[in-house]
């Protein structure tokens, strides 16, 4: 087997592979246009055989700091960075990911402060051993708090008819509050021309600002909706014909992926809960087998998402430290400017910050 850095004459094996193997919706080749457009530099990684058969691939991100980089394989938001093929035995799966790993130290580690990568299970099992016993062994350390279950992931199994087999699952309270919005005269819609492309850009940014964290790239999203266009949907939640509430996803051959949802406001008055709503059951009638409410790192988030009673699955993130030095340097400004940024920041995220500082 052989590792390499694969070029754009790779797209069509790479994205065939993880479309045959049930790799997530991060982990298809046209991120690496997303991620440049954000000023970052993608690195997608395979391992093939003799024949060029592919054996696993794996994408990075390396982002630029202050003073040192960081590399992320799906932390930042996907729950798998790496992917391996399904018939592979624990041993090959050790010695592929081993010979991954070693690659990206022996290329791109130089005046990195640390790698990320996260780890979930399957949809159906769990975690094969082979995978997260060679990124112990390669020096990485696992980080999951068992007390809260965070982060983590949920997703839902999509079986028709809906009404009878998602909708009536869920609470008589969840269920009210959908219809209240609903009679309130908001409205829902798929947004086929991206008419609210730029509403929608406006609104990420607000839900970014009100968690004290950096607004969104617009070059980023607006490449990320093009380069993904016959895989994207945009929901937009109207009242009075203005939209308040939009809501992304993504699709592979099986998996409908709630990817971003935006507002102009924290209150939308169950809004969002009809637009999630309406994009499930989309989902639903148009033959997907799952939804995946994606990445949840707050128990906020948790507890708006477990009320669509999808399967919760946790995601572990694995971490190398190249440096303690080149970690402090690298995370400090970051911490800086996130309280800067907001005065309230401190004390709405002291848990976080204070974990933050323990693990440095």
């Amino acid at each position: 087997m052989r590792v390499r850095e694969a070029t754009p004459a790779d797209k069509a094996a790479w994205d065939a592979f993880v479309d045959s193997e049930s790799g997530g919706f991060c982990l298809y080749f046209g991120w690496k246009y997303v991620h440049e457009a954000a000023g970052n530099e993608f690195i997608p990684l395979l391992i093939d055989t003799a024949s060029s058969q592919l054996v696993g691939v794996l994408s990075i991100v390396r982002q630029s700091g202050l003073l040192y980089s960081t590399l992320d394989s799906g932390s930042g938001g996907g729950a798998q960075g790496l992917l391996l093929r399904s018939d592979l035995t624990d041993n090959e799966r050790h010695g592929a990911t081993t010979a991954l790993l070693e690659y990206v130290d022996s290329h791109y580690s130089r005046r990195c402060s640390s790698f990320r990568l996260a780890c979930a299970p399957p949809k159906a099992g769990t975690l094969a051993e082979g995978p997260a016993a060679a990124l112990v062994d390669s020096g990485f350390h696992c980080r999951y708090d068992s007390k809260t279950g965070l982060p983590c992931d949920y997703v839902l199994t999509l079986k028709l008819p809906f009404q009878e087999n998602i909708w009536k699952g869920w609470s008589d309270n969840f269920r009210r509050a959908i219809k209240k919005a609903a009679k309130s005269g908001v409205v829902v819609l798929w947004d086929q021309e991206l008419k609210y492309a730029e509403d929608f850009v406006v609104m990420l940014s607000e839900n970014e600002k009100r968690r004290g964290a950096r607004p969104p790239n617009r070059d980023e999203i607006m490449v990320r909706l093009d380069v993904f266009r016959d895989r994207t949907k945009l929901f937009v939640a109207l009242l009075d014909d203005k939209p308040i509430v939009t809501l992304l996803c993504h699709y592979t051959p099986t998996t409908c992926y709630l990817a971003r949802v935006g507002s102009y406001e924290k209150d939308t008055d169950n809004a969002n809960k009809l637009c999630w709503k309406t994009a499930i059951e989309d989902a639903c009638n148009t033959g997907y087998r799952y939804a995946d409410l994606g990445y949840t790192d707050t128990e906020s988030l948790a507890f708006f998402k477990e009320r669509f009673k999808g399967t919760r699955v946790p995601v572990r993130i694995y971490e190398k430290r190249y440096s303690l030095a080149r970690t402090i340097m690298e995370k400090t400004p970051v911490l800086v400017r996130s309280v800067c940024h907001d005065r309230k920041y401190l004390w709405r995220n002291r848990r976080r910050i204070w974990d933050r500082s323990i693990r440095i």
